[in-house]
């Protein structure tokens, strides 16, 4: 929850504090950070009529941002570590980590299916993440160690505040949109009938794995049981169940971005609990201190 709350608090702000205009931006010199965004166009672009060039424009800056996203991560990947302490490592992973989202997030917003609305979500998540890797550091008493790092050069954090500028005054007026509808009977839009039949059921999910404390399952951990999962998937994308018999689990749960469809079901609240103590008083970040947290695998 804790880095849940995090990504909400930030993408929040974000929404409040995005620049309210209809007229497009289509130069440099029309958004928050000129002098950031002029110094990744090595030739200022022309002002562009076409609304065909106004997304070129906004995928010019994105681009760019991704390109300078990519060679920090790059940097910070292969640096020699030795010298920083448990601490300062644990928050160089989660920046790790981020960074590389960060750099899923910005392909997404270029993505011809995403509108402008996803697209603004996707950059949300971008810079929602370079601040979370900076309050990882923070929180750890290592600001010095954040400011030398490649995480803090760059000016990624103002790059993505030009696309999502840029990305807002693309987007048609709220009157001509009408209302946004996030929920239809109750579920998202995107959740299919079947997962809501499933979701509305009181019978119960035949599971693929059974976790219990008693050993009557096929694993006494959560932990366990979803690194098993990996395994016996093989890379598949089909719903995979694992039942958490009714217990306390003291445990935070790990659930990384290539589990697709992962489903995890108890026998209902105050039965199945899931606990942790993660917290920065012990050295660990906020971003790490989730009970149950989807984190990405790093691949170097």
């Amino acid at each position: 929850m804790a880095k849940f709350l995090v990504h909400f608090l930030s993408l929040s702000l974000l929404l409040l504090l995005n620049i309210a205009t209809s007229e497009p931006i289509l130069s440099c010199s029309q958004t928050p950070y000129p002098q950031v965004c002029s110094s990744m166009i090595p030739t200022p672009s022309a002002q562009f009529v076409q609304d065909k060039s106004r997304v070129s424009f906004r995928d010019l800056i994105v681009r760019a941002t991704m390109d300078r996203a990519l060679r920090a991560y790059t940097l910070a990947s292969t640096m020699n570590l030795g010298s920083l302490d448990a601490r300062a490592k644990a928050a160089w992973a989660d920046c790790l980590e981020l960074y590389q989202d960060t750099v899923q997030q910005l392909n997404r917003s270029m993505s011809a299916s995403s509108s402008s609305e996803d697209a603004q979500t996707w950059l949300s998540a971008a810079i929602a993440n370079q601040e979370t890797c900076r309050n990882g550091f923070v929180e750890l008493n290592l600001v010095s160690n954040y400011q030398f790092s490649p995480f803090s050069a760059n000016n990624i954090s103002e790059s993505v505040s030009n696309s999502l500028a840029i990305n807002k005054a693309m987007a048609p007026p709220v009157s001509s949109r009408g209302n946004r509808r996030l929920l239809s009977g109750g579920f998202p839009e995107w959740v299919s009938v079947a997962d809501r039949k499933l979701l509305q059921s009181r019978s119960v999910v035949k599971a693929n794995l059974v976790v219990a404390q008693d050993g009557s399952g096929n694993y006494k951990t959560i932990s366990e049981a979803v690194a098993a999962s990996a395994k016996l998937r093989k890379g598949s994308t089909s719903r995979f169940v694992i039942y958490v018999k009714a217990g306390t689990y003291k445990e935070n749960v790990e659930v990384t971005k290539s589990m697709k469809n992962l489903m995890i079901v108890g026998d209902g609240i105050d039965k199945t609990i899931v606990t942790g103590n993660k917290n920065v008083q012990d050295g660990s970040t906020t971003f790490r201190s989730a009970t149950f947290g989807e984190f990405l695998s790093i691949v170097r």
